[in-house]
């Protein structure tokens, strides 16, 4: 699990519960004071509400550092390809720790502090691409980086000529997408990109294995580009190579959806746990999101990405509350319709294709969650007694014997700020399998943030919603 995640955590009980009187009647000093602390500290990071005077933040009188790893890193350049002194990743004595300088390899790391929830976390630029010397044909997310090459050029300045090269294709990838969903924007917002501001803040080198018997030297260039709140989330393809990646998705699941994560960065961030901490302004380790997803039919998801999620209904499991799951529970919803029949409009338009409800059009939306403090619900705890969850069992053997997944009524608000439920799979008398797909539901839609959408490829999927098959692409 990810640093920040526990429940004891008393920057995040303060800040991630806005459920119940006895809470804010003890509390309501204290929590107006870190909320002010958290107010001043967003209106830092917002590029909208700066001057260019304090984007290093000089004015500040509490010199508040949200990303106190920053400030720890090197700016010698003169020992920057020294590396006697540095890790090496591979345990194997027999592999030669030569190098020259042509090794070396630049790695930019572009990094964001994302202000679209209550609670700010940090985002980090990468590009899709074909590995080097690999043997599989496949694209993996790798920092953007480019071989030393000595020339009348410093280091720093080609890095960042390759930042301003890259944030300028991200640009023209989400203009491409606009122009092609018939978004029109104003100048001002087309160019966002190219008017951000980024800043050199300074490297770490680390070693890892490349081929057989070298190390692979690796300089990382650091560089904060300074976040502008965006009107909506950025709807992604598979073409599309440049991605804002959150921390849980490299240490936790090592993908972005189905698409893997270079094991080094995994490497880097698990050797180097500071790269993934921000603290408030008091100098308190803030939660580390996790990222889920939220799947339906696309342009539904289309209209939740612009004007955000709906809650639940009230028969569903944990209460009329927002609800996220994993990439591939998710797909369930974003490719088939929820009971798994043929869908019609009012106008007798066809959603759907075949007999089993798949979605002609499937979409998901890509989410960051803070959990807080959260209630584990297990198959084997005690059944929900409430009325609507008697009334369902009596007509759904699946919600029947999956009763201790379920609490209709909510109670769990009162003490907590998300419910989860894991995959549990029941046979049923009749013949088939019920699963209860993974959930999280929460209470506080502030405490979650759309980050990027999709449309899935749903031609080749099977017919028929199947548990087993995981080979979802985007489209």
């Amino acid at each position: 699990m990810l640093p920040g995640n526990s429940s004891k955590n008393k920057y995040v009980k303060r800040f991630g519960n806005n459920g119940g009187k006895k809470f804010k009647d003890n509390k309501h000093d204290e929590d107006s004071e870190d909320r002010d602390d958290m107010n001043e500290l967003l209106l830092q990071y917002n590029l909208e509400k700066m001057t260019e005077d304090e984007y290093d933040f000089k004015n500040n009188d509490k010199k508040c550092d949200i990303y106190p790893f920053a400030s720890t890193l090197s700016k010698d350049f003169e020992s920057l390809l020294d590396f006697e002194d540095v890790y090496y990743s591979d345990d194997d004595d027999s592999t030669d720790s030569q190098y020259s300088e042509d090794d070396v390899k630049i790695n930019l790391c572009v990094y964001q502090i994302n202000t679209s929830c209550e609670v700010p976390f940090i985002e980090f630029l990468m590009i899709r691409q074909q590995q080097k010397n690999h043997h599989e044909k496949k694209k993996v997310f790798e920092f953007p980086h480019f071989d030393y090459v000595s020339s009348k050029r410093t280091v720093l300045q080609q890095a960042e000529h390759y930042v301003s090269h890259t944030l300028a294709t991200l640009e023209k990838q989400q203009d491409k997408i606009n122009h092609d969903n018939g978004n029109h924007h104003n100048g001002e917002e087309e160019s966002q990109e190219n008017n951000s501001i980024t800043k050199f803040r300074g490297f770490l080198k680390h070693s890892s294995k490349k081929g057989d018997k070298k190390k692979q030297p690796n300089i990382y260039l650091f560089f904060q580009k300074y976040f502008k709140k965006l009107k909506h989330p950025p709807q992604l393809s598979k073409r599309d190579d440049v991605w804002w990646i959150v921390t849980s998705e490299i240490v936790n699941f090592k993908k972005v959806m189905y698409m893997d994560i270079d094991t080094s960065i995994y490497e880097l961030f698990i050797i180097n746990p500071e790269i993934m901490h921000l603290y408030d302004c008091k100098g308190r380790l803030l939660e580390t999101p996790t990222v889920c997803y939220f799947g339906d039919q696309f342009q539904k998801i289309k209209y939740l990405a612009f004007f955000g999620l709906l809650k639940a209904p009230i028969k569903s499991s944990f209460g009329p509350f927002y609800v996220a799951t994993n990439f591939l529970s998710s797909m369930k919803y974003a490719c088939y319709t929820h009971d798994q029949k043929p869908f019609e409009l009012y106008s007798g338009e066809s959603i759907t294709s075949g007999k089993h409800g798949k979605y002609k059009e499937g979409g998901v939306l890509r989410m960051v969650l803070f959990i807080g403090k959260m209630k584990a619900f297990l198959k084997g705890g005690p059944p929900d007694d409430s009325q609507i969850s008697q009334e369902l069992a009596k007509t759904d053997e699946s919600i029947d014997k999956l009763m201790a997944l379920r609490d209709s009524n909510g109670n769990w608000t009162e003490e907590y700020d998300t419910a989860y439920s894991g995959l549990y799979f029941v046979a049923l008398q009749e013949g088939g399998v019920a699963v209860n797909t993974v959930e999280w539901f929460f209470k506080n839609y502030n405490h979650s943030a759309v980050i990027s959408y999709h449309k899935m490829d749903t031609g080749d999927i099977p017919d028929k919603f199947d548990v087993d098959y995981m080979n979802y692409v985007l489209q």
